[in-house]
């Protein structure tokens, strides 16, 4: 919902009387939340009338709140950087991925909710970038630069204790198959966040993005071997996996500087 504008009235016996006013930092939050779709769809082509008007306030507001629209977008792609790199996410992904299916697809799986996850931060980093290349911000605002860093500085943290839960929960998703892999599991992990990270190259890669099942069937299965479909230049991904990987997510990074 749109942040409400900065009064309010309250019914009160015959009369009314004003709500107490919005401590600043929870008006900046609501404004966060409310302009959050807006800057995720136009970036910053957002105007400040558009980004006021999501908002539910005045331009003036924005203003005083944020210091100018730069300000604002700015803090609104780290918020949003943020809850993509989020490890509680990065656990409920691995948690909703099935131990009951073969490796392949499990391995399958975690990639393609990886890339969900790494599009949605590389979105956010993307409207860091144009940001500064458009409408760089102003650095003599002291006020902005402190709530920056501290999101910085929360990124940071963010990108160690989710390095942790994304190993300890790929532990889990594939314990029945820990004595089968040929590598240590931090590898295993490693690589899984490679195969994730593989379809944001950028305009420089080599070949196309492979599909997340192309990516999981050489992971798991590697690309030395007997050759399964000799027509075709990519492995048969749809071939029943061998008994021993019968059974029974994921992950990416970021941080760029507002």
């Amino acid at each position: 919902m749109p942040y409400s504008r900065e009064t309010s009235a309250t019914a009160a016996g015959d009369g009314r009387r004003r709500a107490a006013p919005m401590a600043p930092e929870d008006r900046r939050a609501a404004i966060v939340e409310a302009v959050m779709p807006l800057v995720a769809e136009r970036g910053v082509d957002a105007t400040s009338r558009e980004l006021a008007d999501a908002a539910g306030v005045a331009e003036g507001t924005l203003f005083r709140a944020f210091g100018d629209k730069a300000c604002l977008i700015g803090e609104v792609a780290l918020k949003g950087l943020l809850r993509a790199s989020d490890p509680a996410n990065a656990r409920a992904d691995l948690e909703s991925v099935d131990a009951r299916l073969p490796l392949v697809e499990r391995v399958r799986r975690i990639i393609e909710l990886g890339q969900r996850r790494s599009e949605e931060a590389t979105a956010w980093v993307m409207v860091l970038r144009a940001m500064h290349g458009r409408e760089p911000m102003d650095a003599r605002d002291p006020a902005h630069q402190e709530r920056a860093h501290e999101m910085r500085s929360r990124l940071m943290a963010q990108k160690e204790t989710r390095r942790t839960v994304i190993e300890e929960s790929l532990g889990r998703v594939l314990a029945q198959d820990l004595d089968h892999l040929r590598v240590p599991l931090a590898v295993a992990v490693a690589l899984i966040e490679a195969a994730t990270a593989h379809r944001w190259a950028g305009p420089e890669e080599l070949t196309a993005p492979l599909p997340a099942d192309v990516l999981a069937d050489a992971l798991v299965h590697g690309i030395v071997g007997e050759k399964r479909s000799p027509e075709q230049k990519v492995p048969d991904t749809h071939y029943s996996p061998p008994a021993a990987y019968a059974g029974g997510s994921a992950a990416s990074h970021h941080s760029e500087e507002d």
